[in-house]
Protein backbone atom coordinates (compact mmCIF):
# COMPACT_ATOMS: atom_id res chain seq x y z
CA UNK A 1 0.00 0.00 0.00
CA UNK A 2 1.24 3.48 -0.85
CA UNK A 3 -0.24 6.63 0.65
CA UNK A 4 0.17 10.39 0.85
CA UNK A 5 -1.79 13.07 2.68
CA UNK A 6 -1.96 16.86 2.48
CA UNK A 7 -4.40 18.97 4.53
CA UNK A 8 -7.02 16.25 4.69
CA UNK A 9 -6.50 15.20 1.10
CA UNK A 10 -5.27 11.64 0.70
CA UNK A 11 -4.25 9.30 -2.07
CA UNK A 12 -4.00 5.57 -1.38
CA UNK A 13 -3.25 2.53 -3.49
CA UNK A 14 -3.70 -1.11 -2.53
CA UNK A 15 -2.34 -3.91 -4.73
CA UNK A 16 -1.56 -7.60 -4.41
CA UNK A 17 1.97 -6.92 -5.70
CA UNK A 18 3.00 -4.87 -2.66
CA UNK A 19 1.68 -7.47 -0.24
CA UNK A 20 -1.59 -5.78 0.71
CA UNK A 21 -4.08 -8.37 1.86
CA UNK A 22 -7.36 -8.13 -0.06
CA UNK A 23 -9.46 -8.01 3.10
CA UNK A 24 -7.52 -5.01 4.39
CA UNK A 25 -9.11 -2.83 1.74
CA UNK A 26 -12.47 -3.24 3.44
CA UNK A 27 -11.34 -3.09 7.04
CA UNK A 28 -9.21 -0.01 6.37
CA UNK A 29 -11.34 1.97 3.98
CA UNK A 30 -15.07 1.37 4.41
CA UNK A 31 -15.35 2.60 8.02
CA UNK A 32 -18.45 0.61 8.90
CA UNK A 33 -19.60 -2.39 10.87
CA UNK A 34 -18.89 -6.03 10.00
CA UNK A 35 -16.98 -5.10 6.87
CA UNK A 36 -14.92 -7.51 4.86
CA UNK A 37 -16.29 -10.62 6.54
CA UNK A 38 -16.14 -13.74 4.42
CA UNK A 39 -13.87 -11.82 2.06
CA UNK A 40 -12.04 -13.92 -0.47
CA UNK A 41 -9.98 -13.49 -3.61
CA UNK A 42 -9.07 -16.38 -5.90
CA UNK A 43 -5.43 -17.35 -6.06
CA UNK A 44 -3.66 -15.56 -8.88
CA UNK A 45 -6.09 -12.66 -8.98
CA UNK A 46 -4.42 -9.32 -9.63
CA UNK A 47 -6.07 -6.27 -8.13
CA UNK A 48 -5.47 -2.57 -7.68
CA UNK A 49 -7.68 -0.34 -5.54
CA UNK A 50 -7.10 3.42 -5.53
CA UNK A 51 -8.63 6.15 -3.39
CA UNK A 52 -8.36 9.91 -3.87
CA UNK A 53 -10.21 12.54 -1.84
CA UNK A 54 -11.04 13.63 1.69
CA UNK A 55 -13.42 12.65 4.47
CA UNK A 56 -16.48 13.97 2.59
CA UNK A 57 -15.98 12.65 -0.95
CA UNK A 58 -13.54 10.19 -2.51
CA UNK A 59 -13.06 8.91 -6.05
CA UNK A 60 -12.22 5.21 -6.18
CA UNK A 61 -11.24 2.62 -8.76
CA UNK A 62 -10.90 -1.14 -8.57
CA UNK A 63 -9.25 -3.19 -11.29
CA UNK A 64 -9.29 -6.95 -10.81
CA UNK A 65 -8.08 -9.57 -13.27
CA UNK A 66 -7.58 -13.32 -13.30
CA UNK A 67 -10.09 -14.61 -10.76
CA UNK A 68 -13.19 -14.11 -8.64
CA UNK A 69 -13.55 -11.86 -5.62
CA UNK A 70 -16.24 -11.68 -2.99
CA UNK A 71 -17.21 -10.81 0.53
CA UNK A 72 -19.78 -9.15 2.78
CA UNK A 73 -19.96 -5.38 3.20
CA UNK A 74 -21.97 -4.18 6.17
CA UNK A 75 -23.48 -0.79 7.01
CA UNK A 76 -20.91 1.98 6.56
CA UNK A 77 -20.51 5.74 6.62
CA UNK A 78 -20.50 6.31 2.84
CA UNK A 79 -23.11 6.16 0.10
CA UNK A 80 -21.48 4.60 -2.96
CA UNK A 81 -22.27 5.46 -6.57
CA UNK A 82 -20.36 3.36 -9.06
CA UNK A 83 -20.08 2.28 -12.68
CA UNK A 84 -18.63 -0.88 -14.12
CA UNK A 85 -16.66 -0.44 -17.33
CA UNK A 86 -15.84 -4.14 -17.52
CA UNK A 87 -17.02 -7.39 -16.00
CA UNK A 88 -20.03 -8.37 -13.91
CA UNK A 89 -20.94 -7.87 -10.27
CA UNK A 90 -23.60 -9.65 -8.21
CA UNK A 91 -24.96 -7.86 -5.13
CA UNK A 92 -27.09 -9.88 -2.71
CA UNK A 93 -29.14 -7.75 -0.30
CA UNK A 94 -31.48 -9.02 2.40
CA UNK A 95 -34.55 -8.68 0.16
CA UNK A 96 -33.19 -8.73 -3.40
CA UNK A 97 -30.32 -9.59 -5.72
CA UNK A 98 -28.96 -7.21 -8.32
CA UNK A 99 -26.70 -8.09 -11.23
CA UNK A 100 -24.62 -5.10 -12.29
CA UNK A 101 -23.09 -4.92 -15.76
CA UNK A 102 -21.29 -2.08 -17.57
CA UNK A 103 -23.58 0.84 -18.27
CA UNK A 104 -25.72 2.93 -15.93
CA UNK A 105 -24.58 4.00 -12.46
CA UNK A 106 -25.74 2.12 -9.38
CA UNK A 107 -26.08 3.50 -5.86
CA UNK A 108 -25.61 1.48 -2.67
CA UNK A 109 -27.02 3.32 0.34
CA UNK A 110 -24.78 3.58 3.40
CA UNK A 111 -27.04 1.65 5.78
CA UNK A 112 -27.59 -1.37 3.50
CA UNK A 113 -25.45 -4.48 3.95
CA UNK A 114 -24.82 -6.82 1.05
CA UNK A 115 -22.76 -9.76 -0.12
CA UNK A 116 -20.96 -9.39 -3.43
CA UNK A 117 -19.27 -11.61 -6.00
CA UNK A 118 -17.42 -10.43 -9.08
CA UNK A 119 -14.85 -11.46 -11.66
CA UNK A 120 -12.53 -9.48 -13.94
CA UNK A 121 -14.11 -6.14 -13.18
CA UNK A 122 -13.11 -2.53 -13.62
CA UNK A 123 -15.04 -0.32 -11.23
CA UNK A 124 -15.17 3.47 -10.91
CA UNK A 125 -16.87 4.82 -7.83
CA UNK A 126 -17.80 7.95 -5.92
CA UNK A 127 -18.10 7.65 -2.13
CA UNK A 128 -20.03 10.42 -0.36
CA UNK A 129 -20.22 10.46 3.43
CA UNK A 130 -23.70 10.30 4.93
CA UNK A 131 -23.23 13.36 7.22
CA UNK A 132 -21.94 15.47 4.33
CA UNK A 133 -24.79 14.41 2.04
CA UNK A 134 -27.32 15.23 4.74
CA UNK A 135 -25.78 18.66 5.31
CA UNK A 136 -26.00 19.46 1.58
CA UNK A 137 -29.59 18.21 1.49
CA UNK A 138 -30.45 20.49 4.41
CA UNK A 139 -28.91 23.46 2.56
CA UNK A 140 -31.09 22.67 -0.46
CA UNK A 141 -34.19 22.51 1.75
CA UNK A 142 -34.79 18.82 1.10
CA UNK A 143 -37.09 16.93 3.43
CA UNK A 144 -34.84 14.11 4.56
CA UNK A 145 -35.98 11.11 6.64
CA UNK A 146 -34.98 10.97 10.29
CA UNK A 147 -33.88 7.37 9.88
CA UNK A 148 -31.47 5.84 7.35
CA UNK A 149 -31.02 7.76 4.12
CA UNK A 150 -32.02 5.24 1.43
CA UNK A 151 -31.86 5.81 -2.31
CA UNK A 152 -33.58 4.28 -5.31
CA UNK A 153 -31.80 3.92 -8.63
CA UNK A 154 -31.82 6.59 -11.33
CA UNK A 155 -34.62 6.46 -13.84
CA UNK A 156 -33.43 5.53 -17.34
CA UNK A 157 -34.48 8.96 -18.64
CA UNK A 158 -31.87 10.50 -16.33
CA UNK A 159 -29.29 7.69 -16.42
CA UNK A 160 -28.81 7.96 -20.17
CA UNK A 161 -27.95 11.66 -19.75
CA UNK A 162 -25.10 10.67 -17.37
CA UNK A 163 -25.20 13.87 -15.28
CA UNK A 164 -22.98 12.58 -12.47
CA UNK A 165 -20.42 10.88 -14.68
CA UNK A 166 -20.09 13.99 -16.85
CA UNK A 167 -19.61 16.15 -13.76
CA UNK A 168 -16.96 13.79 -12.36
CA UNK A 169 -15.12 13.96 -15.69
CA UNK A 170 -15.29 17.76 -15.69
CA UNK A 171 -14.10 18.08 -12.08
CA UNK A 172 -11.55 15.25 -12.10
CA UNK A 173 -8.43 17.43 -12.68
CA UNK A 174 -9.28 19.55 -9.64
CA UNK A 175 -10.43 16.60 -7.51
CA UNK A 176 -7.14 14.80 -8.16
CA UNK A 177 -5.05 17.88 -7.38
CA UNK A 178 -3.64 17.83 -3.83
CA UNK A 179 -3.37 21.63 -3.93
CA UNK A 180 -7.16 21.92 -4.02
CA UNK A 181 -8.01 21.80 -0.32
CA UNK A 182 -10.18 23.52 2.25
CA UNK A 183 -13.13 25.60 0.98
CA UNK A 184 -12.22 24.96 -2.68
CA UNK A 185 -12.44 21.18 -2.28
CA UNK A 186 -15.61 21.45 -0.20
CA UNK A 187 -17.22 23.46 -3.01
CA UNK A 188 -16.34 20.74 -5.53
CA UNK A 189 -17.58 18.02 -3.20
CA UNK A 190 -20.82 19.91 -2.74
CA UNK A 191 -21.44 20.04 -6.50
CA UNK A 192 -21.11 16.26 -6.66
CA UNK A 193 -23.37 15.75 -3.64
CA UNK A 194 -26.05 18.01 -5.15
CA UNK A 195 -26.20 15.93 -8.33
CA UNK A 196 -26.47 12.71 -6.28
CA UNK A 197 -29.40 14.18 -4.34
CA UNK A 198 -31.06 15.60 -7.46
CA UNK A 199 -30.86 12.46 -9.60
CA UNK A 200 -31.21 9.49 -7.20
CA UNK A 201 -34.70 9.41 -5.60
CA UNK A 202 -34.74 9.38 -1.79
CA UNK A 203 -37.05 6.81 -0.19
CA UNK A 204 -39.24 7.14 2.91
CA UNK A 205 -40.21 10.80 2.56
CA UNK A 206 -43.95 10.37 3.13
CA UNK A 207 -46.04 12.31 0.62
CA UNK A 208 -43.09 14.45 -0.46
CA UNK A 209 -41.98 13.71 -4.04
CA UNK A 210 -38.18 13.64 -4.50
CA UNK A 211 -36.69 16.24 -6.84
CA UNK A 212 -35.11 13.33 -8.76
CA UNK A 213 -38.59 12.14 -9.74
CA UNK A 214 -39.63 15.63 -10.74
CA UNK A 215 -36.51 16.00 -12.90
CA UNK A 216 -37.33 12.63 -14.48
CA UNK A 217 -40.86 13.81 -15.27
CA UNK A 218 -39.54 17.04 -16.78
CA UNK A 219 -37.10 15.19 -19.05
CA UNK A 220 -39.76 12.71 -20.11
CA UNK A 221 -42.24 15.51 -20.85
CA UNK A 222 -39.68 17.31 -23.01
CA UNK A 223 -38.80 14.14 -24.89
CA UNK A 224 -42.44 13.20 -25.44
CA UNK A 225 -43.55 16.67 -26.60
CA UNK A 226 -40.37 18.06 -28.17
CA UNK A 227 -42.01 18.58 -31.57
CA UNK A 228 -44.61 20.83 -29.90
CA UNK A 229 -41.87 22.87 -28.15
CA UNK A 230 -43.56 23.18 -24.73
CA UNK A 231 -42.86 26.34 -22.74
CA UNK A 232 -41.04 26.44 -19.42
CA UNK A 233 -44.35 26.99 -17.53
CA UNK A 234 -45.82 23.92 -19.26
CA UNK A 235 -42.80 21.77 -18.39
CA UNK A 236 -42.82 23.02 -14.80
CA UNK A 237 -46.50 22.24 -14.43
CA UNK A 238 -46.02 18.75 -15.89
CA UNK A 239 -43.39 17.83 -13.30
CA UNK A 240 -44.76 19.69 -10.27
CA UNK A 241 -41.99 22.25 -9.87
CA UNK A 242 -42.06 26.02 -9.89
CA UNK A 243 -40.47 27.66 -12.91
CA UNK A 244 -37.56 28.78 -10.71
CA UNK A 245 -37.23 25.29 -9.26
CA UNK A 246 -37.20 23.78 -12.74
CA UNK A 247 -34.50 26.19 -13.90
CA UNK A 248 -32.43 25.51 -10.79
CA UNK A 249 -32.49 21.71 -11.02
CA UNK A 250 -31.59 21.74 -14.73
CA UNK A 251 -28.68 24.10 -14.03
CA UNK A 252 -27.42 22.02 -11.09
CA UNK A 253 -27.65 18.57 -12.65
CA UNK A 254 -27.46 18.99 -16.42
CA UNK A 255 -25.56 22.26 -16.67
CA UNK A 256 -28.16 23.82 -18.96
CA UNK A 257 -31.60 25.43 -19.08
CA UNK A 258 -34.87 23.63 -19.89
CA UNK A 259 -35.12 25.48 -23.22
CA UNK A 260 -31.53 24.70 -24.19
CA UNK A 261 -32.04 21.07 -23.14
CA UNK A 262 -35.15 20.86 -25.33
CA UNK A 263 -33.38 22.49 -28.27
CA UNK A 264 -30.48 20.06 -27.97
CA UNK A 265 -32.89 17.14 -27.78
CA UNK A 266 -34.64 18.34 -30.94
CA UNK A 267 -31.26 18.64 -32.67
CA UNK A 268 -30.43 15.09 -31.56
CA UNK A 269 -33.72 13.89 -33.04
CA UNK A 270 -32.97 15.62 -36.35
CA UNK A 271 -29.54 14.03 -36.46
CA UNK A 272 -30.98 10.61 -35.68
CA UNK A 273 -33.41 10.96 -38.59
CA UNK A 274 -30.69 12.15 -40.94
CA UNK A 275 -28.51 9.20 -40.01
CA UNK A 276 -31.39 6.82 -40.67
CA UNK A 277 -32.91 8.70 -43.61
CA UNK A 278 -34.46 6.57 -46.32
CA UNK A 279 -35.45 7.77 -49.76
CA UNK A 280 -34.78 11.26 -51.12
CA UNK A 281 -36.04 13.40 -48.25
CA UNK A 282 -33.74 16.35 -47.61
CA UNK A 283 -32.66 18.19 -44.50
CA UNK A 284 -35.35 20.90 -44.48
CA UNK A 285 -38.42 18.63 -44.04
CA UNK A 286 -36.72 16.78 -41.20
CA UNK A 287 -35.73 20.03 -39.48
CA UNK A 288 -39.27 21.43 -39.82
CA UNK A 289 -40.73 18.30 -38.23
CA UNK A 290 -38.74 19.14 -35.12
CA UNK A 291 -39.70 22.80 -35.05
CA UNK A 292 -36.69 24.39 -36.79
CA UNK A 293 -38.24 26.86 -39.22
CA UNK A 294 -35.26 29.17 -39.79
CA UNK A 295 -32.72 27.27 -41.97
CA UNK A 296 -29.81 29.55 -41.14
CA UNK A 297 -30.27 29.41 -37.37
CA UNK A 298 -30.88 25.68 -37.51
CA UNK A 299 -27.69 25.03 -39.50
CA UNK A 300 -25.65 27.17 -37.09
CA UNK A 301 -27.07 25.38 -34.03
CA UNK A 302 -26.48 21.99 -35.68
CA UNK A 303 -22.86 22.85 -36.49
CA UNK A 304 -22.29 24.05 -32.93
CA UNK A 305 -23.61 20.78 -31.48
CA UNK A 306 -22.19 18.23 -33.92
CA UNK A 307 -19.29 19.95 -35.65
CA UNK A 308 -20.63 19.52 -39.18
CA UNK A 309 -23.43 20.79 -41.43
CA UNK A 310 -26.68 18.79 -41.44
CA UNK A 311 -26.33 18.28 -45.20
CA UNK A 312 -22.90 16.73 -44.59
CA UNK A 313 -24.44 14.35 -42.06
CA UNK A 314 -27.04 13.26 -44.58
CA UNK A 315 -24.54 12.84 -47.43
CA UNK A 316 -22.09 10.94 -45.25
CA UNK A 317 -24.79 8.72 -43.86
CA UNK A 318 -26.10 7.76 -47.31
CA UNK A 319 -22.62 7.20 -48.68
CA UNK A 320 -21.59 5.06 -45.73
CA UNK A 321 -24.48 2.61 -45.81
CA UNK A 322 -24.92 1.04 -49.24
CA UNK A 323 -26.64 -1.98 -47.67
CA UNK A 324 -29.19 -1.21 -44.94
CA UNK A 325 -29.08 2.58 -44.95
CA UNK A 326 -29.17 2.51 -41.16
CA UNK A 327 -25.82 3.16 -39.56
CA UNK A 328 -22.71 5.24 -40.07
CA UNK A 329 -19.43 3.59 -40.96
CA UNK A 330 -17.99 4.03 -37.48
CA UNK A 331 -20.93 2.25 -35.88
CA UNK A 332 -20.76 -0.47 -38.54
CA UNK A 333 -17.06 -0.92 -37.77
CA UNK A 334 -17.88 -1.14 -34.06
CA UNK A 335 -20.68 -3.65 -34.73
CA UNK A 336 -18.35 -5.79 -36.84
CA UNK A 337 -15.83 -5.84 -33.98
CA UNK A 338 -18.57 -6.77 -31.49
CA UNK A 339 -19.85 -9.62 -33.65
CA UNK A 340 -16.34 -10.96 -34.20
CA UNK A 341 -15.35 -10.77 -30.52
CA UNK A 342 -18.70 -11.21 -28.74
CA UNK A 343 -17.50 -14.35 -26.99
CA UNK A 344 -14.59 -12.46 -25.42
CA UNK A 345 -14.40 -9.93 -22.60
CA UNK A 346 -15.32 -6.79 -24.55
CA UNK A 347 -15.11 -3.30 -23.06
CA UNK A 348 -16.40 0.04 -24.29
CA UNK A 349 -12.82 1.29 -24.57
CA UNK A 350 -11.86 -1.65 -26.80
CA UNK A 351 -14.90 -1.22 -29.07
CA UNK A 352 -14.29 2.53 -29.32
CA UNK A 353 -10.67 1.91 -30.28
CA UNK A 354 -11.79 -0.46 -33.03
CA UNK A 355 -14.22 2.18 -34.33
CA UNK A 356 -11.65 4.97 -34.13
CA UNK A 357 -13.58 7.20 -31.71
CA UNK A 358 -13.46 8.10 -28.04
CA UNK A 359 -15.59 5.92 -25.70
CA UNK A 360 -17.99 8.75 -24.89
CA UNK A 361 -18.51 9.51 -28.58
CA UNK A 362 -19.13 5.82 -29.24
CA UNK A 363 -21.86 5.84 -26.57
CA UNK A 364 -23.46 8.85 -28.26
CA UNK A 365 -23.33 7.28 -31.73
CA UNK A 366 -24.90 4.03 -30.59
CA UNK A 367 -27.73 5.79 -28.79
CA UNK A 368 -28.39 8.07 -31.76
CA UNK A 369 -28.23 5.41 -34.44
CA UNK A 370 -29.13 2.16 -32.70
CA UNK A 371 -31.22 3.32 -29.75
CA UNK A 372 -29.09 1.45 -27.20
CA UNK A 373 -25.63 1.49 -25.65
CA UNK A 374 -22.64 -0.45 -27.04
CA UNK A 375 -22.69 -2.90 -24.12
CA UNK A 376 -26.43 -3.43 -24.53
CA UNK A 377 -25.70 -4.30 -28.16
CA UNK A 378 -23.01 -6.75 -26.99
CA UNK A 379 -25.57 -8.41 -24.70
CA UNK A 380 -28.11 -8.63 -27.51
CA UNK A 381 -25.56 -10.32 -29.80
CA UNK A 382 -24.68 -12.79 -27.07
CA UNK A 383 -28.36 -13.42 -26.36
CA UNK A 384 -29.04 -14.21 -30.02
CA UNK A 385 -26.05 -16.55 -30.12
CA UNK A 386 -27.14 -18.30 -26.93
CA UNK A 387 -30.66 -18.73 -28.30
CA UNK A 388 -29.26 -20.11 -31.53
CA UNK A 389 -27.11 -22.58 -29.65
CA UNK A 390 -30.07 -23.76 -27.58
CA UNK A 391 -32.38 -24.11 -30.56
CA UNK A 392 -30.05 -25.68 -33.13
CA UNK A 393 -31.03 -29.15 -31.99
CA UNK A 394 -34.68 -28.33 -32.59
CA UNK A 395 -33.99 -27.20 -36.13
CA UNK A 396 -34.50 -23.47 -35.42
CA UNK A 397 -30.91 -22.33 -35.80
CA UNK A 398 -29.71 -20.99 -39.10
CA UNK A 399 -27.36 -18.67 -40.93
CA UNK A 400 -27.98 -15.42 -42.71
Amino acid sequence: MSTSSTNGYRRLRFTESDGTDYGRIFSAEYNGRDLGTETYVAEGTRYEYTIVGDDDVTLRTMRAEGGRRGGVIGPRNDHVVFWLTRGRLEMHFADRTRVIEPGSPYIASASEAYRFESADTVYNGLHVSDPFLRSVGAELGYRLPDGPLLFDQQDEAIARREPLRRLVQDLAPALLDDRVVGPMRTALNRRLAVVVLDTFPIRNRGQDVPVANRLRDAVRHIEAHAQDRPSVPEIAAACGLSQRGLQDVFARTLGTTPNRFMRDHRLDCVRRELLRAAGDEGVTPVARRWGFTNPGRFAAAYRERFGEDPAATLRGSRAARPDSGRTSWRVRRAVAHIVEHADGDLTVDEIADAAGVRPRRLQQLFRQECGLSPMAYVRSVRSVRDAGSRNTGAGIGGTG
